[in-house]
């Protein structure tokens, strides 16, 4: 009679297989009985196929402490680690143990910018698009115009107090057409998709 059998060992937390460890025969009992401990089990664990892994898990779902409790190992599917994308928000999502893309109404196709799932595939929302382009612009016009206003202010102190020089009045003037010409960004025939941004003056 053995002294000791092989057991395999699950996770509290998933219920997958993690080794072997041997249960010790009870010296209190004649027939050959075994002292099974926690979170273990004395059948082997099924060989699991691509995006499987055998779990030990009771009718339930939920994972016995002692094998005795009941339950048995099960196979679920398994797409931790596979990269996955909701269909719904097209941000990536997380499988655990058990998920399904279908269960999570995710796939595994990766979506392009601004992408929106229509059923069996992503499509290109191009509204969204141009709205995010333009937003864009209209954040790097404002941080243009500040650049400009920051400039002007001295340079107009100046020459309402008289005491511009020739070159800091022209320079003046060429901030102001500066200005003049980021107010006139969102008219190019390319806006928002391709702007010509104008050049700023050149300091003194």
């Amino acid at each position: 009679m053995n002294e000791q059998k092989i057991v395999y060992c699950y996770s509290a937390a998933t219920g997958e297989c993690t080794g072997q460890t041997t249960a010790q025969r009870s010296p209190l009992d004649v027939d050959e009985v075994y002292l099974i401990p926690a979170w273990a089990a004395e059948a082997a664990p099924p060989a699991a196929g691509p995006r499987h892994a055998a779990a030990w898990r009771a009718a339930d779902g939920s994972i016995p402490a002692h094998c005795i409790l009941g339950g048995g190992w099960q196979l679920l599917p398994d797409w931790r680690g596979v990269p996955l994308w909701d269909t719904a928000t097209a941000q990536p999502i997380a499988a655990q143990l058990g998920d399904t893309p279908e269960a999570l109404g995710a796939t595994e196709l990766a979506p392009p910018p601004f992408g929106v799932w229509d059923g069996a595939g992503w499509s290109v929302d191009h509204a969204a698009a141009l709205a995010a382009q333009r937003a864009a612009v209209e954040t790097e016009i404002a941080a243009r115009r500040g650049q400009a206003d920051a400039a002007i202010v001295p340079l107009h102190d100046a020459a309402d107090l008289g005491m511009a020089t020739p070159a800091e009045a022209e320079l003046l003037a060429a901030w102001r057409r500066y200005r003049v010409e980021l107010s006139r960004v969102p008219q190019q025939p390319g806006y928002p998709a391709a702007v010509n941004w104008p050049a700023p003056p050149a300091a003194l």
